[in-house]
């Protein structure tokens, strides 16, 4: 089928590129003429696994093409609105792009057309979609469906999670989007069904619904890692303990430093909003946030408490900038958030990413005491000790002999990842959450 993808964001450009390779002819739309050169020339715009790859076949296979012109990608007639929603600042999606998107689309569509949403909106957003399309449309014979089929990738493993879904959700009453939408999605739900069709209204909940609920998860097993930590508990053997009960599951039940990125604390603000525009309580959302916003402060305080009064003479190694691994996407990245609020407070702070290092240099480059160290070790002879705020890879199995080189021999672990028992031998003092 031929396919225009509206965005070519995280979601657009994952979204363009998997299309293509399911055999989909795809024009990647984006009004912003910088980025759509640098991927006519194959230059991505951000670090996401298997992605570069993928858009380098599609574009040699002449599969995906990009351009500026909605009058070129309205030739086809199938549009996926792929966005950004961000926050406004006061806890709402700030819908200007999509606005302008329908917008654009309302003056160059020509024929019947399919327009699906990926972004993430809130409740009632592609019903007012519709009632503009209707009114463009009424007296020009042409009719223009809007359905919702939200997107559920995680940035580091975002192109698995779309060719191997878990499910497909598609909101709509439209029969013939339905057929449409099984014909896009039929090489990736030929062996178990992964469609899940529903209301228009449900399917925009339901991406609210499972990102809240796993934030939820998150605030909830930091805050037993804090009883833990108080009645001498292990939050590991915790999570064991209930991450085995099938009704509970093992995911998303990691202590640490709390949730991050571009989705978690923007769509539980979008369900906060309701409180006042629907009348309802939100307590236990309300709770999460207020539990994510406070574990920052949680963690900087273990720092405080075990250095008091030389805390100003102290400098320290900290590793991950990114809001999580195999993405250099610092977006609400709580590893930036502690660094705002450490680095006025300490002599230096060295900081190193495997991939994140630019994105940070544009966000933290003003602060003077911080340097961006050339690897993981360059720094640590200098430092008093070692945070760590990501947990990639690379930094799960560390060189001890190089950590031995820490001046105060600490390692605050914000992600839980080291092996105290192994650092105790060399005489490293270890501080993680929960434990």
């Amino acid at each position: 089928m031929n396919i225009t993808i509206i965005g070519t964001g995280y979601v657009g450009l994952v979204t363009g590129a998997c299309f293509s390779n399911l055999g989909h002819s795809v024009i990647c739309l984006d009004i912003n003429e910088s980025r759509i050169r640098s991927l006519q020339a194959g230059v991505m715009p951000f670090y996401e696994p298997q992605l570069s790859e993928l858009l380098m076949k599609g574009i040699d296979q002449k599969t995906i093409i990009f351009s500026t012109s909605y009058k070129e990608a309205c030739k086809n007639s199938i549009f996926f609105i792929c966005v950004d929603t961000p926050d406004d600042g006061n806890g709402n999606p700030n819908l200007s792009s999509i606005n302008a998107t329908s917008s654009m689309l309302g003056e160059n569509i020509s024929q019947n057309s399919l327009v699906i949403t990926k972004s993430t909106v809130p409740l009632g957003t592609n019903l007012a979609l519709q009632e503009v399309f209707d009114s463009i449309f009424q007296n020009k014979d042409i009719s223009v469906r809007v359905c919702s089929n939200p997107e559920f990738l995680k940035e580091g493993s975002a192109v698995h999670d779309f060719m191997h879904p878990d499910r497909i959700i598609i909101g709509t009453a439209s029969e013939s989007a339905k057929e449409t939408l099984k014909d896009i999605y039929k090489p990736l739900n030929k062996k178990i069904n992964k469609l899940i069709f529903m209301s228009v209204e449900s399917a925009e909940l339901t991406k609210y619904a499972a990102n809240s609920f796993l934030a939820t998860k998150i605030s909830f097993m930091n805050e037993i890692a804090q009883i833990a930590e108080k009645t001498g508990a292990n939050i590991h053997e915790i999570r064991a303990g209930i991450g085995s009960d099938h009704r509970i599951g093992a995911d998303f039940l990691y202590a640490g430093l709390g949730y991050g990125g571009s989705c978690f604390p923007k769509d539980i603000n979008a369900l906060i909003g309701y409180e006042n525009s629907a009348n309802m309580p939100v307590s236990i959302l309300k709770a999460v946030k207020e539990l994510n916003d406070k574990q920052v402060d949680y963690f900087f305080l273990k720092i405080k408490n075990y250095f008091g009064d030389s805390l100003s003479e102290a400098s320290f190694v900290l590793w991950g900038l990114s809001f999580k691994p195999n993405t250099d996407d610092i977006r609400e990245s709580i590893a930036i958030k502690l660094i705002q609020l450490i680095a006025s407070k300490v002599q230096t702070l060295y900081l190193y990413d495997p991939v994140a290092m630019d994105n940070a240099q544009q966000e933290l480059g003003s602060i003077k005491n911080i340097i961006f160290s050339k690897s993981k070790y360059a720094d640590l002879q200098s430092a008093n000790a070692l945070i760590i705020c990501t947990e990639w890879k690379e930094f799960w199995d560390p060189d001890l002999q190089e950590l031995e080189k820490l001046k105060n021999k600490i390692i605050f672990d914000g992600r839980n990842i080291l092996n105290p028992s192994k650092l105790a031998q060399r005489s490293i003092t270890y501080k993680g959450i929960g434990i």
